[in-house]
């Protein structure tokens, strides 16, 4: 499923994928620990409905080998920023990106080491040309 089709997320749902990004392939009573170790309780079969509803969406795949049911995110956070600056782009800016950066960079404070990691990422896409 490419970007284009895959359905929003509900901010739930959300919270879940967090946890695949964060922790790797997880049980549904893994996704249940983590939540509760955080101070959000989420009953299991609120979390088993919205793992079902992400991989439903595209975001999910789920090993069913085992007895035990192993969910895996299948798009990274990477590809989600991505895909959500387009279609900000898309609907604020014509497309464009770079008035979403130039907003973004203005109004956040950024670390040093911050700072450098985009002085390298600037010069790694000056030298492949702008692409």
């Amino acid at each position: 499923m490419t970007d284009a089709q895959r359905q929003l997320m509900s901010d739930a749902e959300q919270e879940v994928l967090k946890v695949l990004w964060d922790h790797g392939p997880v049980t549904v009573r893994d996704v249940v620990e983590y939540f509760a170790a955080a101070g959000q309780e989420r009953t299991r079969s609120t979390v088993i409905t919205l793992l079902q509803r992400l991989e439903r969406k595209g975001y999910v795949d789920s090993d069913k080998s085992e007895h035990t049911f192993v969910f895996r995110a299948i798009v990274t956070r990477d590809q989600e920023v991505h895909a959500r600056i387009q279609d900000l782009a898309g609907e604020l800016c014509d497309g464009e990106a770079l008035p979403l950066v130039m907003a973004f960079a203005q109004q956040h404070r950024f670390t040093p080491e911050e700072i450098a990691r985009f002085r390298q990422l600037i010069n790694e896409v000056s030298k492949r040309g702008g692409k």
